[in-house]
């Protein structure tokens, strides 16, 4: 009987479950970007903010108190793009 090596069924398993990640979960270039500014804006102060456990509103309220460095389009596109992300989740 041949021995079953772990190490390729890990590399498997790991290729496997990237695929399915990347498959269902590639933003298109606006989120992108728009994930982007939320990374480079705000965790340099706090770690990131899951979307999932915040209202829009919430966030709206947050990014006015503590955005005070972001332009009028910088907050509007971080918006959009959380917007688009919680649709994207309700689907």
């Amino acid at each position: 009987m041949e021995r079953i090596s772990f190490k390729l069924v890990y590399c498997w398993a790991f290729i496997f479950s990237a695929a399915i990640l990347l498959a269902g979960c590639v933003p298109d270039e606006e989120q992108s970007a728009a994930y982007k500014l939320y990374s480079a804006k705000c965790s340099s102060c706090h770690r990131l903010l899951p979307p999932e456990d915040y209202s829009l509103e919430k966030f709206g309220e947050y990014i006015e108190k503590y955005g005070k460095e972001m332009t009028p389009d910088e907050k509007t596109r971080l918006l959009d793009g959380l917007r688009a992300y919680k649709k994207l989740k309700e689907e």
